[in-house]
């Protein structure tokens, strides 16, 4: 396969109810013929983190359970399109992403990208801190926070960059229901002066 669309669904993120799930899910493989489902609730752990929640309750509580909904809204939708496991590609964040070597190279490139150049930091910082004030909860210290948090962003374009190899395909593109201005900018090589036509970006809103 030559482009491979991955849909990126957030954990917590109201946007993502059943019936959006499944409709996406059909537009997307009747465009493609297959989807990966990359849910990042492993990383997700930094924004509850950051919004004052201990490790432990943000990973038990938080993160992991809502990753797990997310898989279930999936694999149901699945069920009810008559999918299958190769067609609908469900990755697991915690035992495929998270300790696999190649993905933590990736993921160093771009943190050293976010610790070097100010346009990539601001920009990270600028969605994570969206991201943090759109969860309603008082912050005590959004500078620190925001560094915090800054980690899901990173990791999800780590992630990105990783896809390629780790799916085996010449192109990934990501779906998502609105702009993400950060990820389509570096994309265009905006950042670092390198295009990256291996890594696509497509809006599909329900």
């Amino acid at each position: 396969m030559t482009t491979l669309p991955i849909i990126g669904m957030s954990p917590g993120n109201s946007y993502f109810k059943y019936g959006v799930v499944k409709e996406l899910l059909q537009k997307v493989v009747e465009k493609y013929g297959k989807a990966a489902i990359m849910i990042a609730d492993v990383p997700a752990i930094s924004t509850y983190v950051a919004l004052g929640y201990p490790q432990n309750r943000a990973r038990r509580d938080k993160a992991l359970p809502q990753g797990n909904a997310l898989k279930n809204k999936v694999k149901k939708a699945m069920v009810e399109l008559g999918y299958s496991a190769d067609q609908v590609i469900i990755i697991d964040w915690k035992n495929q992403i998270e300790n696999n070597s190649e993905y933590k190279e990736k993921y160093s490139l771009i943190e050293g990208l976010y610790q070097t150049n100010s346009l990539f930091q601001n920009a990270a910082d600028a969605t994570t801190k969206g991201i943090l004030a759109g969860a309603g909860e008082e912050i005590l210290d959004l500078p620190d926070s925001i560094k915090i948090a800054a980690h899901y962003l990173l990791a999800e374009i780590a992630f990105m960059e990783f896809a390629p190899d780790f799916l085996k395909v010449k192109k990934a593109t990501y779906i998502y229901h609105r702009s993400w201005p950060v990820f389509e900018s570096y994309i265009d090589g905006k950042f670092d002066d390198k295009s990256k036509d291996y890594l696509g970006f497509e809006i599909i809103e329900i």
